[in-house]
């Protein structure tokens, strides 16, 4: 440590103290083999729209918490990492579900991102940050970004936030993990989309690379794999990579199929993504009103897929560095 004269450590011995621990909290979403593995239950306005379209609604706040804390038992053990937000996730930390040799990351983000609409930016929790992240043991917090590199006035405002929250979280020895979500304009067809989507990815992520972020949560780089083809599909992860440079990066889940997931895991693997961290996907069977039957179809279908995406990011994905 160095210290003044009056015995107080200096702000360049503090900083170093933040980049150490900002280190060492990166490294433990990993695990012990370096590759995250990581499940996501910090949904809240997007769980709802889930639960809606499975016709289960007007759930109170007491039956989605009781929800999160039956994905929490049976998933978290399993995962390196686990995504949970303070509000929902309540019951969660209250009744210890979450492991302490899992990596915890809280969401700053506040709810409303789901809402459909153009120029889309994000607002934080009135009553969350990084500090309170700090208390509640997180090694990490998420920044969710809906992006469209091609409307400047939503995407500089979004450059604006992610830095100024990198600062935040940094002057705390706290990763960041930004996630840029590419959307649809109300005016494009599904077809202009998915040929846009590509470009319009590696934009989000070439804006955002350089602002702060520790961890990229990015989607798989073609929304059809079939069409694409594996080898269109691996340059298109190996662009992506570039594009991320040297903040390590892992796929987020988009909600696709369990089969689907796993080849893409590989795929971006094979370019030197560092695993991954869904949510849906994995966990959406599991949408029970009764929270006993929620952690029996955790258990007996969630569980397993999310092991088999697992063992694959194991095997191909590139461990954290930091």
């Amino acid at each position: 440590m160095i210290a003044n004269g009056s015995g107080d450590v200096s702000p360049a011995s503090s900083d170093v103290a933040a980049r150490d621990g900002l280190r060492r909290r990166l490294q433990r979403l990993g695990g012990p083999d370096g590759v995250m593995a990581g499940i996501a239950i910090d949904h809240r306005d997007s769980l709802r729209v889930t639960l809606e379209k499975r016709g289960v609604s007007g759930l109170a706040i007491g039956d989605m918490r009781r929800l999160k804390l039956a994905l929490t038992r049976v998933l978290a053990p399993a995962a390196t990492a686990l995504m949970l937000d303070a509000e929902l996730g309540a019951l969660a930390f209250e009744q210890g579900a979450v492991p302490a040799s899992t990596g915890l990351i809280m969401p700053l983000e506040a709810q409303g991102y789901e809402v459909a609409g153009d120029g889309r930016t994000t607002s934080l929790l009135g009553d969350f940050s990084p500090a309170r992240a700090v208390v509640y043991g997180a090694d990490a917090c998420k920044l969710l970004l809906p992006y469209r590199a091609d409307d400047e006035p939503s995407a500089a405002a979004q450059d604006a936030l992610a830095a100024a929250v990198a600062r935040s979280c940094h002057a705390l020895g706290m990763p960041l993990v930004v996630e840029p979500v590419v959307y649809r304009w109300s005016t494009e067809s599904e077809t202009q989309y998915a040929a846009a989507f590509p470009g319009l990815l590696l934009s989000a992520v070439g804006r955002l690379q350089p602002l702060g972020a520790d961890l990229l949560k990015v989607a798989f780089p073609v929304l059809d794999l079939g069409a694409t083809g594996e080898l269109g599909a691996i340059d298109a992860c190996r662009a992506l990579a570039d594009a991320c440079a040297e903040t390590p990066w892992v796929l987020l889940g988009a909600g696709v199929d369990v089969d689907t997931f796993v080849e893409q895991i590989r795929l971006a693997g094979s370019a030197g993504a560092s695993g991954f961290l869904a949510g849906r996907g994995i966990w959406g069977p599991a949408l029970a009103v009764d929270p006993g039957e929620a952690e029996r179809i955790a258990r007996d279908v969630a569980l397993p897929a999310f092991e088999r995406c697992r063992e694959v990011a194991r095997r191909t994905g590139r461990p954290l560095r930091a």
